[in-house]
């Protein structure tokens, strides 16, 4: 069941049909975000074949919600995550707009990059180490002699 401060969020959301009436269900999950006009990175399908809006992000965005699992903060928190650490950059302005809407402080939010700059630099560090354990132990590499001068 939706939170009590999302019930109109979802209500719109269910009811949603076309493109721009999905795109504007989103913009009232924050005071003072709407869809900025210079971004078409939706444009097309809003356009064109709104039905993907639906099956890719408004059902799932829809049952998020409607579940009412996360508190919104705690939710946009993740999501803004989620945007950064698949270099989504365009996600990272709404989502951390609604995660601001929810209350959340210009520092938790900051705290959330710290967090992906430790999952990146940590994967990537394990990542290379065993790469390099490889290329050290291969016989190619062993045999490989220093260039005469």
């Amino acid at each position: 069941m939706p939170r009590p401060e999302e019930v109109e969020v979802v209500k719109a959301m269910k009811a949603a049909v076309t493109g721009e009436e999905i795109l504007e269900s989103w913009a009232m999950q924050r005071p003072g975000y709407g869809k900025p006009p210079d971004d078409p990175t939706l444009d097309f399908w809003v356009e064109n074949k709104p039905e993907m809006l639906h099956t890719f992000a408004q059902n799932q965005l829809t049952q998020l919600l409607d579940r009412g699992i996360l508190d919104p903060k705690t939710r946009y928190l993740v999501l803004v995550a989620c945007y950064m650490m698949n270099n989504h950059w365009e996600g990272v302005l709404p989502q951390a707009c609604n995660a601001k809407a929810a209350g959340a402080t210009d520092e938790e939010i900051m705290e959330v990059a710290f967090c992906v700059c430790y999952s990146v630099g940590k994967a990537k560090l394990q990542e290379s180490g065993a790469c390099l354990a490889e290329v050290f132990a291969s016989p190619t590499f062993q045999n490989i002699g220093t260039l005469k001068k």
